[in-house]
């Protein structure tokens, strides 16, 4: 049975809430706070850490509304008890950019004057089933619930609600529908563009998957084909040896990239490859 990786709703999702324009940004600020009616596009700033293929902490979305609030938002449709230790490890990371990207911020950090951060706010929108997950996710309670540990992070989860059609509602539709659609068919290219169809017609996501159809295609099957990639490569690697597997996997990956920099850059922001030097990589290329 087909599965769904969870790298092609995410960089749906960055692709989605992260474009320059903040059309949608605005719509899921808005849906977050509906209370705010008079926040604009000119409000929100992305600080987004980018990086939308690896399975590290990048594939996520922050931005800052109205410079009072760190908003993060990590999609996912797999759940992990680690949920809560990355949205820490992003919002550290965000933290410390933050800062040491404004010179007086960083100037005053180790002064005896307090200086002024944006308060975080914290979302999980998870896709999956609810079941008896927690609506709140905690820290302190998931790692150190047995111990008199002090520090605490907690951050909303928000699952799917039937009827929801504002654009966190729109998004997980889109999330189920790509599921199902790739349990049907064996065809990465028609479970794709099936799912893409469905969407227009339910009014899903319509405006952002009709103008930007051939992106959402290409990202969705490029994940896919790098998957396929990765996985190949660890047979093979079983199988004949590391030299014979870097082979098959840079074969594979040619049709996806059309330049030996892009293949290179792909290549290395998965774990088995992380380590390799554009040398070693280009004798296979």
């Amino acid at each position: 049975m087909n599965e769904v990786r969870r790298d092609i709703q995410n960089t749906v999702f960055m692709d989605l809430f992260g474009r320059k324009d903040k059309k949608y940004l605005i719509q899921l600020y808005q849906a977050l706070h509906p209370e705010d009616v008079s926040a604009t596009i000119d409000d929100l700033d992305l600080v987004t850490i980018e990086n939308i293929i690896t399975n590290g902490i990048y594939n996520d979305l922050g931005f800052l509304a109205r410079k009072k609030l760190v908003i993060l938002i990590e999609a996912q449709s797999t759940w992990s008890p680690n949920i809560i230790l990355r949205i820490f490890m992003y919002l550290a990371k965000t933290y410390n950019e933050y800062i040491f990207n404004n010179p007086e911020l960083k100037a005053k950090l180790y002064s005896n004057s307090k200086i002024e951060v944006p308060k975080p706010e914290l979302y999980v929108l998870y896709t999956g089933e609810k079941g008896n997950k927690p609506e709140i996710l905690s820290l302190r309670e998931e790692f150190f619930s047995t111990s008199e540990f002090l520090i605490d992070l907690q951050a909303k989860v928000i699952f799917a609600e039937k009827g929801r059609r504002d654009i966190i509602g729109q998004y997980i539709s889109f999330c189920v529908v790509v599921k199902e659609q790739f349990l049907l068919h064996n065809d990465k290219k028609k479970a794709i563009a099936e799912a893409i169809r469905i969407c227009i017609e339910n009014d899903d996501l319509a405006e952002y998957l009709t103008q930007h159809r051939k992106e959402v295609e290409d990202v969705m099957f490029t994940l896919l084909t790098q998957e396929e990639a990765t996985e190949s490569y660890g047979y093979l690697q079983r199988m004949e040896g590391r030299t014979e597997a870097l082979a098959a996997t840079i074969n594979l990956l040619k049709p996806v990239y059309k330049d030996f920099d892009s293949l290179y850059r792909a290549l290395i922001t998965q774990d088995a490859y992380a380590n390799l030097t554009e040398d070693e990589v280009r004798k296979y290329y």
